[in-house]
């Protein structure tokens, strides 16, 4: 199942991806869905490695998966919607879990200039080079806040 509807997710802990062009952060939420962490980044391909990720923490209690799914700033769906998509099939057909398409808009943006903010006067490119996964997984945990508080936010 595919849906757009955080409601149409069961119970359980949620597992949070934010695609790039070559890497995807990761992110998952507490059990009570009102924190995302930042768990790390993988490379985007091959699948095995988003995959076996994302299989270890079914184990831990993981029952869906919000997949970013980055609309052009006037809401409509571009060509990364696409490849999103794409993997939220691959998702369900794979694993068999209900996949949430979630607006992410900005986040990797927002969490690179949170991460820089924290090292002002101290980047350079070699940082900014090294610090690119923790930028993604950041990225990943923002957008998988995003579904915690809409879940919380609704009755």
């Amino acid at each position: 199942m595919i849906t757009r509807n955080p409601q149409d997710l069961p119970a359980g802990r949620i597992f949070g991806i934010d695609g790039g062009a070559a890497r995807v952060g990761l992110a998952v939420s507490d059990t009570a869905r009102t924190l995302a962490t930042a768990i790390g980044s993988v490379p985007k391909k091959p699948w095995s490695g988003m995959k076996s990720a994302i299989s270890q923490w079914q184990a831990q209690g993981v029952t869906s998966v919000a997949v970013g799914y980055p609309l052009n700033m006037d809401g409509s769906e571009g060509p990364a919607c696409v490849v999103a998509r794409s993997l939220a099939d691959l998702i369900a057909k794979d694993l068999g879990l209900p996949v949430l398409l979630w607006d992410e808009r900005l986040t990797s943006r927002a969490a690179e200039a949170a991460f820089f903010s924290q090292r002002e006067g101290r980047q350079t490119r070699g940082s900014k080079k090294a610090s690119v996964g923790k930028i993604d997984a950041n990225a990943a945990a923002l957008m998988l806040q995003g579904v915690c508080d809409a879940l919380r936010e609704t009755p």
